[in-house]
This record gives structure tokens, C-alpha cells and sequence, in this order.
């Protein structure tokens, strides 16, 4: 058996086990999605709902006051946020917020991979929702941002097991980068898959997390393909990942069926590296 299969066994019988604690989804999100679909909604019933949990109305402000957003006076209350903001964009900022809070580690060889796979999820996240909204889709806007956020979750799963290994095993022993890497790129799909389920969220975001990387293409699934298009974009730039600038997210098939061109994907490039505070190569 290779190191690699053996890493992968005891990955899934960690998953499999009563004794692990999996990461929390804030039933919040899924009620903030609910009332974002709702015409009605106001204001106020959005701020009593991202009120329930203190910890999220904390990196809620947190990130409304990041450079992107931030005005000249600090936004200090959620109701100032969504006055200043707009309700999508603090339902965004929400979402974002309540997976920031799980990409912690206390094993400190994996604080760059945790950091890495939070960039490309909070990347992909904002670049979705700014993809369904210029290719005709902002009804799907919304779905697209969470979709975008959660689809690599299974990363985020296969680092908190590999602390879990790590930490139990009181060793100094320290994985290879290429071993790391592997298992990631192999396992991602179906564990992100698994602990959506388990979260028990709508069909749409774990297909997502399971598809979107199969070599067919269904033409028809709008989500999975701005999924998928992102996930060339951030490896075109390099977020959460080794660039590679010769890959050319506008000749794929995702862009065709999508519709979207190569300057409206450099458009998203100037977004992104803008919203990041990336630095252009």
C-alpha cells in the first residue's frame, strides 16, 4: 500500500467515525437565503436574523469594513451595513462570513493550505455571483455566490481530518506538500459531497461540490458551469493555487454556453484582483 492509499484510508475512516467532530453549518445562511428570495423581505427582518448569531454579526462588520467596502465612516452596526451596502451584498458578506469562522487550524503546517483554500472559496464565491449577473443570470446570482463559496468545501473537510491525524498521533511528523496536494486534488469532490449532505443543503450546492470537476459537461446546469469557469479563472490568476497564465478560461466550453467573453473575463480579472487587493501579473 502507498503512503498515499494509506493517508486516504485513514481519511475515510476518520470521516466515517462517531468521534469526529465535523465542521458546524450556520443554519443562519440557509434562512438568509430563504428570505433573500422573497420579494418582501426588509431590511429589519435580514438584520434580526444575522442578530441570532453574535459571532457573525462580528465578521460580518468585519468584512463590510475590509478595503473593499469600507467608506469614510466605520460601518459599526449591521443596519448601517445594509443601509450602506444593499441587502445582496450584506447577505453576501454573511454567507462569506459564517464559512471564514471554519478555516482555522491549530497545526501549523496547514495554515497556508487553510488560507489557500479559503482565497480560492471566497474568490470563486464573489466571482460567481459577478458571472450569473453579466451573463443574464442575476436571478441566480445569490445560488451562484454560495455555490461558489461551498463547492471545495471538501478541502476545508480533508485539512480539519489531517489535523485530526496529526494532532491524535502526537508525532512531529509533517506530510509532504505533493502528498497533501494529492490527496486534496483526489478526495475534494466526494468529501465536500459527503459533509454537504450531511449539512442536509439543497441538491443544487452538493451537486456542485461532487460535479464539478466530472469530464462531461452538462450544458444545461447554468450553476456548475459558472462553477467551473471560475475554477479556471482562479487558476489563471493563481488564487489559492500556482498560477497558470497560459490557461485561457474564454475558449472553453463553459464561456461558450455561458456566453460570456474573453474582455468580459478580463473584466472579472480587474474585479477580483481589485476586490482581493491582489497584485496584477
Amino acid at each position: 500500500m502507498t503512503e498515499q492509499d494509506s493517508l486516504r484510508s485513514q481519511i475515510s475512516a476518520r470521516i466515517n467515525s462517531a468521534s469526529l467532530q465535523l465542521p458546524v453549518f450556520n443554519r443562519v445562511v440557509l434562512e438568509l437565503q430563504r428570505l433573500m428570495n422573497d420579494p418582501d423581505v426588509g431590511t429589519r427582518q435580514l438584520e434580526a436574523v444575522i442578530a441570532k448569531d453574535p459571532a457573525l454579526v462580528a465578521q460580518v462588520l468585519r468584512l463590510a469594513n475590509s478595503s473593499r467596502y469600507a467608506g469614510l465612516n466605520k460601518i459599526a452596526t449591521v443596519d448601517q451595513a445594509l443601509l450602506r451596502l444593499g441587502t445582496q451584498q450584506v447577505c453576501r458578506l454573511a454567507l462569506a462570513a459564517s464559512q471564514l469562522s471554519l478555516y482555522k487550524t491549530k497545526y501549523l503546517p496547514l495554515e497556508s493550505y487553510m488560507a489557500d483554500s479559503w482565497n480560492r472559496a471566497y474568490a470563486s464565491a464573489i466571482g460567481a455571483g459577478w458571472i450569473a449577473e453579466r451573463t443574464g443570470h442575476a436571478g441566480m446570482a445569490q445560488a451562484a455566490f454560495l455555490a461558489g463559496l461551498l463547492h471545495d468545501v471538501g478541502n476545508l473537510l480533508i485539512l480539519m481530518v489531517l489535523e485530526d491525524i496529526e494532532m491524535k498521533a502526537g508525532t512531529n511528523r509533517q506530510f509532504s506538500a505533493s502528498l497533501i496536494n494529492d490527496i486534496l486534488n483526489s478526495l475534494h469532490c466526494e468529501c465536500g459531497y459527503m459533509l454537504m449532505q450531511r449539512w442536509n443543503l439543497p441538491e443544487i450546492y452538493c451537486n456542485a461540490a461532487r460535479d464539478h470537476h466530472l469530464q462531461a459537461l452538462d450544458a444545461r446546469d447554468d450553476l456548475i458551469m459558472v462553477v467551473r469557469l471560475m475554477d479556471m479563472v482562479c487558476l489563471r490568476m493563481g488564487i489559492g493555487c500556482t498560477a497558470d497564465p497560459a490557461l485561457l478560461p474564454a475558449a472553453s466550453p463553459e464561456a461558450e454556453n455561458l456566453g460570456i467573453s474573453e474582455i468580459t473575463l478580463a473584466e472579472l480579472e480587474v474585479f477580483l484582483e481589485e476586490s482581493l487587493g491582489l497584485t496584477p501579473t
